[in-house]
């Protein structure tokens, strides 16, 4: 044990050591090294951009003293070849929401809504939301907390190629109208229709054009020069759908392509348009003008004293809103909480195109805010490792690892299964498709931890998991009899379904319908040259049946083979033939029953053996098995936009 000779000697150790540790009291975070963080962002993304085929990379680091590094890599274009640099706009997708936040506290700060007030109160007529039997209004901070039961939609016209197809944001949202399927504030599940819906509500409130009111009350105040949610079609097009100003062309050829990495090279891909849904996703920046965001967010005076929001109301925006489980965060008023995901206090938005993709993260602690955009879905590693990494570096380690807690109640095989995501459409044949696509399996490991997403988790109490390398938790809680999981963002929590509810199950039942169907029609053509065969009647008829079947089967099968993945689903869903496809399944199950009615009926064989009835039999409940999947699944007709 130490001794002091005296009290001055104890005071003067006493603030030693005070000094000492201030750093993890809360005093003023120092300021990054701009050499060091730039070299070593520089190797960072120079190897990201060898490792995994990435064309161009945007990025920009602040703090509390200023701009740390703003930089652009790579390409931007090929025809003409145009390298990216810090001035090169990036599509940075569902970051737009962000600004969409902004000025709704605008306009409450204002004194012209109140977050508390339903939504209604602020759109125009024919963007008003039904009740659609639901109690309860929805508020404008359920839009804002992704909380207001909306369900989702995300094919069909939400990523254009195709401007001449383009329509304005109130057009879109009327005739694209997604349905309600539960009651606001209870669960947050992201909604891509929300947040187009408070940018309508601003720009109805305002009387101005979300493009012109963001432009004039949020990106030009803080000096963002060619930030946009404009895009570039042409003035022709504009007009003829009533859309907004495009963007100008000086500023067009300043954006980035989108990229895609196959067969050993890149390939540019078409624009993507999003100005049917602009607050959501059409937003296009450089890293220059997003470090005056970042600065914004993590600086009130710098918010302030551009005149965009009081440092009050920015703290409001900061705060928690709400969340589907506390322990993960929660919504700061329609930012993201990052929080358990990075290990340290933090917030801010991931945003996605198809081909581009981006993250913004702010961490007011640390004084540190991060912005990276990748021009090439390959890229995406890089926004998950790039702030960790360089936080880890120049901050500090991330909060340590919650010990291990073995919970009987949330054990591994008790959480094991197949999970559904309710960031989904619950409408249309869409449903029917994107619930095979958002799904997500949860596998039990040996020991106790789990397997989902391609990362392990360990339990450490009361239903929560934690990543074993890195930060980022996950929960699990009963829902009505469900078992649900909860994912670290709050975006899309996720019911557990059961076997006949799966992917697996309709490719075996589809697999087995579709031999039963090739099996029945080859016999039945073996068979038109046996006319004394008994029962020859009831035979062709349900070989007649399998024909159907296999027509329709085929007709899917091609209707869907196009689709290599998720963003071939996005721009040609859904196309000519799958319309014709889902109908022609509607036609297989109705005739199934009308088959074996006409088949036992009139002509029923009075010689057939009972193992020929049994077959028969078999072939039958292989189709009525398929036909109960296909109804309940919603594959049976097409219906869309």
């Amino acid at each position: 044990m130490l001794r002091f000779r005296s009290g001055a000697a104890f005071v003067a150790a006493l603030l030693t050591a005070f000094i000492a540790v201030s750093p993890a009291l809360g005093a003023e975070p120092q300021p990054l090294d701009r050499a060091k963080v730039g070299a070593f962002v520089d190797s960072a993304v120079t190897q990201a951009m060898n490792e995994d085929h990435i064309a161009g990379v945007s990025v920009a680091v602040v703090d509390r003293s200023g701009v740390v590094m703003t930089r652009g890599y790579g390409l931007a274009s090929v025809s003409p070849q145009r390298a990216a640099d810090a001035d090169t706009l990036f599509r940075v997708g569902s970051l737009s929401k962000t600004a969409v936040w902004i000025a709704v506290m605008q306009l409450a700060q204002a004194g012209k809504i109140s977050l508390d007030d339903p939504i209604n109160n602020h759109l125009p007529p024919e963007l008003r939301i039904p009740d659609e039997g639901f109690k309860h209004p929805i508020l404008v901070r359920h839009l804002m907390s992704h909380s207001a039961g909306f369900e989702d939609t995300i094919l069909q016209d939400f990523f254009i190629t195709d401007p001449a197809r383009l329509r304005s944001l109130n057009e879109t949202l009327r005739t694209h109208r997604v349905h309600r399927v539960r009651e606001p504030g209870l669960v947050s599940a992201y909604s891509n229709y929300g947040a187009a819906l408070a940018g309508a509500m601003v720009a109805y409130v305002s009387g101005e054009t979300w493009q012109d009111y963001v432009e004039r009350h949020v990106f030009r105040p803080l000096g963002m020069a060619t930030a946009t949610y404009r895009e570039p079609y042409s003035p022709v097009v504009a007009r003829a759908h009533g859309l907004p100003t495009p963007m100008p062309t000086a500023i067009a050829a300043n954006v980035s392509n989108g990229f895609d990495y196959g067969a050993g090279s890149l390939q540019p891909q078409p624009f993507e348009y999003v100005t049917g849904v602009a607050p959501a996703g059409s937003l296009s920046a450089s890293a220059n003008e997003m470090a005056l965001y970042l600065r914004a967010l993590l600086d009130s005076d710098v918010m302030a004293k551009a005149g965009v929001l009081r440092a009050d109301t920015l703290k409001t925006l900061r705060e928690p809103l709400f969340g589907n489980d506390p322990r993960l965060g929660q919504w700061r008023h329609g930012f993201m909480d990052f929080s358990a995901d990075r290990g340290r206090a933090s917030f801010g938005h991931h945003g996605d195109l198809i081909y581009e993709h981006s993250t913004l993260e702010v961490y007011p602690d640390a004084g540190v805010a991060i912005f990276v955009s990748v021009n090439t879905p390959t890229g995406q590693p890089l926004l998950d490792t790039l702030p960790a990494d360089l936080m880890n570096t120049f901050v500090g380690p991330a909060e340590p690892h919650a010990p291990r807690l073995d919970d009987p109640n949330f054990s591994a095989a008790k959480v094991a299964g197949t999970y559904v995501s309710l960031y989904r459409p619950s409408y249309r044949t869409e449903a029917a498709i994107m619930r095979q696509l958002k799904a997500t399996q949860v596998v039990a490991l040996p020991g106790g931890d789990i397997l989902q997403g391609g990362n392990r988790f360990a339990p450490v109490g009361g239903g929560l998991y934690e990543r074993t390398e890195g930060a980022g938790r996950i929960a699990f809680g009963m829902v009505a009899g469900r078992m649900r999981l909860y994912d670290r963002l709050s975006l899309e929590p996720s019911d557990r379904i059961g076997y006949f509810e799966s992917m697996p199950w309709l490719q075996l039942i589809v697999e087995l319908g579709a031999f039963v169907a090739l099996w029945g029609v080859a016999t039945g053509a073996i068979r038109l040259f046996r006319p004394s065969e008994p029962g020859r009647a009831t035979a062709l008829t349900l070989d007649g049946l399998c024909l159907v079947w296999l027509i329709a089967l085929g007709l899917f099968a091609a209707s869907v083979s196009g689709w290599s993945g998720a963003s071939s689903v996005l721009l040609s869903y859904p196309g000519a033939l799958f319309p014709i496809a889902c109908w022609s399944l509607l036609v297989a199950v109705l005739a199934t029953p009308a088959a074996v009615a006409l088949a036992i009926g009139v002509p029923r064989p009075k010689g057939w053996s009972w193992w020929r009835w049994a077959k028969q039999g078999a072939a039958l409940g292989v189709f009525a098995a398929l036909s109960v999947t296909l109804y309940m699944l919603g594959w049976l007709g097409f219906s869309g936009w």
